[in-house]
């Protein structure tokens, strides 16, 4: 059976970057009920971050937006993994997503730039699938000086 997320992200041409393993002791994806929690995923390439520091201190604006734009993909192409091992998936729904942006407390551009998120979730689930909660922050830090962080919560329809 083919995996209609996959076949989604390669037809908008949101190419695959990394392998799906976690950095430390805990799982890239977890299903309990009819959710899939997909772990926060940073804009990693190769297994290399491809963007590093503050989104408003290190980065561009166009850098800043390539980075969520890339851990938003990794944060699908994860969500599209699990669909491969799992049986009997006919449709997903995006429910929550958080942003932790690295930035200096001077920063005030958190929900306006985070759209960029939203709106590639939206683009490649569509409208009824693809609107979701959400929450994005402003962090002192992240995992290997990353500028952005996203994690999901999805919901699944089977059979």
């Amino acid at each position: 059976m083919s995996n209609f997320l996959s076949d989604r992200l390669n037809s908008l041409k949101i190419k695959r970057t990394f392998t799906n393993s976690p950095i430390a002791n805990y799982k890239s994806f977890l299903k309990f009920e009819n959710l899939i929690f997909i772990s926060g995923q940073l804009p990693v390439v190769n297994g290399e971050l491809k963007f590093s520091g503050k989104i408003d201190v290190n980065l561009s604006k166009k850098d800043a937006i390539k980075s969520i734009e890339l851990a938003t993909s990794n944060l699908l192409w994860n969500l599209s993994d699990f669909i491969n091992i799992t049986k009997g998936i006919i449709s997903i729904k995006c429910l929550n997503i958080k942003g932790y942006m690295n930035c200096s407390e001077q920063f005030k551009d958190h929900s306006s730039l985070f759209n960029v998120s939203s709106n590639l979730i939206v683009n490649v689930l569509g409208r009824e699938n693809g609107e979701h909660s959400r929450s994005v922050m402003g962090v002192n830090s992240l995992p290997k000086n990353s500028p952005i962080e996203i994690d999901g919560i999805f919901g699944l329809i089977f059979k």
